[in-house]
């Protein structure tokens, strides 16, 4: 079965974004399944639509811990210097202030959900897809996340 990647809609507001796709890293399409003015500022939980060879820089988040529960396809995921491959029905934790970064290594699209604890990491989001490219790295530090390193190599 061919997964389609939804089209990004370039859409933000305040409300739960539910349904609302829009770009992450170039390749990534991200919606807001559970906003964290949902839960009181305890955790969101985000979804995730990677295309082959997709990937994110290193980076940590001083803030949040992450919890990735793949739902379809491979993903080479980096935890400071190993590298674990994780599949369709895995899950992997990330604490926080741990440099991390992942990559798509399917053939296909991959998808998984990210649960953020605690919530807020929504409002970087947000700002950075509001920002002009150079001003990407301050903004998202802005909101305790840090580019620190390159892409997980395929």
């Amino acid at each position: 079965m061919t997964e389609i990647v939804p089209e990004s809609n370039n859409k933000l507001d305040n409300s739960n974004n539910a349904g609302l796709w829009y770009e992450g890293t170039r390749g990534e399409r991200i919606t807001v399944r559970l906003s964290s003015l949902d839960t009181n500022g305890a955790y969101a939980i985000v979804e995730s639509i990677a295309a082959p060879g997709c990937a994110a820089p290193m980076h940590l988040h001083r803030n949040e811990a992450e919890h990735f529960v793949i739902l379809a396809g491979s993903y080479g995921i980096a935890i400071g210097e190993k590298i674990f491959e994780v599949s369709a029905g895995d899950s992997i934790t990330l604490p926080k202030s741990v440099p991390h970064s992942w990559r798509n290594i399917s053939s296909g699209p991959g998808r998984m959900v990210v649960i953020l604890t605690p919530g807020g990491f929504k409002q970087c989001i947000q700002t950075i897809r509001n920002s002009a490219f150079e001003k990407l790295e301050a903004v998202a530090a802005s909101y305790g996340c840090y580019i620190v390193g390159l892409l997980v190599s395929p």
